[in-house]
């Protein structure tokens, strides 16, 4: 008989955290947009070190 070890998140989590991916990525590209190359530095320091 399968044993469940885990389950996935509901609906409502995961909408949740797509909507925080959407605005993370919108703010970012939006950053960009307005700073330009500024911004592209910036970002990979923070998500590259």
């Amino acid at each position: 008989m399968a044993e469940w070890l885990k389950q996935g998140a509901n609906a409502g989590t995961v909408a949740e955290a797509d909507r925080q991916v959407r605005e993370t990525v919108e703010a970012i590209l939006a950053d960009i947009t307005a700073r330009g190359d500024a911004a592209v530095r910036e970002l990979s320091r923070r998500f590259d070190n």
